[in-house]
């Protein structure tokens, strides 16, 4: 853990520790009383649907005189056993006003159109209300998803926020548009001098490669039985085309905005990288095998950390034992080896990730 992460951590556990609270919008702006929001149950006659897997919140999809509207309910405990998951709650709140509050500034608004609104939360009270959207978790992707997605991540970095988890549980798509609304693991940051909210001691985590780690590659794992070797090269491929104009103008954004010269040679090491991939589909598949190993350890990692294992984590620890037994020297050569795994040869990977497999069996959640 970095000192940045451990600094905010302790701010979170101490604020939890406070009497103190945290209101967006107006109570009146709910269509039930707040004390009979935070009593809603499955057998509450406004319930429509409840979806009770998430990690930290339960959701309610209530009908009120007519109206929809998506209530979240803090877990208490969270079923994610670390600091960061026992405080996401609060940290949702917090961005919730950040993320509100450019949503109704004029000169802001657009660029948010992807985040849901918020109605009314209240981090004592546990709940937070937003307006129903009609739509399914995202389960399908094209460039058009691609641009939306890598555009909202650059108006966010622009404000100064990071979303950590864009996990398929925390984006809707209606069939036109995508909508983000889940925001626990989103911290803040200076992204003119910084890399991510860790500062600048983990150059390794960035929009493209969190959308790639929680779930582009968890997706083409979990439906690789109905996709050819093509199909996931050639979606890996409109990926990387829109994260490289993505990351084309951050650059131009940081040049103009005169970021550090640290933080704008980090971003045009990826650019060179995605570029020279993108030349051919060799380099492609080469690069596709890097950066799938690479999400797939950082996955397991968070997951066992978390011990909020799923039948996904068991998928990931599989396809990172066989491509180490197929792949380990290009691996080696990408510097795809992160961490203390650079420091372990091919055999000793196998052993581990075999004895991950066996403790993540232990920690599958009977939600997932």
């Amino acid at each position: 853990m970095t000192a940045r992460a451990e600094q905010r951590q302790q701010q979170q556990l101490a604020f939890q520790a406070s009497n103190q609270n945290i209101e967006v919008g107006l109570a009146s702006a709910c269509p039930l009383a707040v004390a009979e929001l935070t009593e809603i149950d499955e057998h509450s006659p406004h319930v429509r649907e409840v979806f009770d897997g998430g990690l930290t919140a339960k959701v309610y999809h209530l009908e009120v005189d007519g109206s929809h509207y998506c209530l979240k309910q803090q877990r208490r405990p969270a079923l994610v056993k670390n600091a960061d998951g026992a405080t996401s709650f609060l940290n949702e709140v917090q961005r919730r006003q950040d993320l509100q509050a450019l949503k109704q500034r004029p000169a802001t608004s657009a660029a948010f159109k992807h985040i849901v609104p918020t109605l009314y939360a209240n981090y004592r009270e546990g709940i937070i209300l937003s307006p129903w959207i009609e739509g399914t978790i995202l389960d399908r992707f094209s460039r058009e998803i691609f641009n939306q997605l890598f555009s909202t991540l650059f108006a966010l970095e622009q404000a100064g926020l990071m979303e950590w988890d864009l996990s398929p549980g925390n984006i809707l798509y209606d069939g036109h548009n995508i909508h983000l609304f889940d925001f626990g693991y989103m911290y803040r940051f200076d992204p003119l001098a910084e890399y991510n909210s860790d500062g600048l001691t983990l150059p390794e985590f960035h929009a493209a490669e969190r959308f790639e780690t929680r779930n582009l590659f968890g997706f083409l794992l979990r439906y690789q039985d109905s996709m050819t070797e093509s199909d996931r090269l050639a979606l890996f491929r409109e990926l990387k085309e829109a994260a490289l104009d993505s990351y084309t103008q951050k650059r131009i954004w940081l040049r103009q905005n005169y970021a550090k010269t640290q933080v704008i040679d980090w971003v045009t090491t990826i650019i060179a990288r995605w570029e020279k991939a993108l030349d051919c589909d060799t380099a492609l598949a080469s690069l596709y095998r890097a950066e799938s190993f690479r999400s797939h350890c950082l996955d397991i990692a968070d997951d066992l950390s978390g011990k909020s294992c799923t039948p996904t984590t068991l998928l990931r620890i599989d396809a990172v034992i066989e491509t180490l037994a197929t792949h380990y020297l290009e691996l080696k050569a990408r510097d795809a080896l992160l961490f203390d795994n650079k420091e372990l040869g091919q055999h000793d990977l196998i052993h581990k990730y075999q004895a991950c497999r066996k403790q993540a069996e232990k920690y599958l959640l009977s939600t997932s």
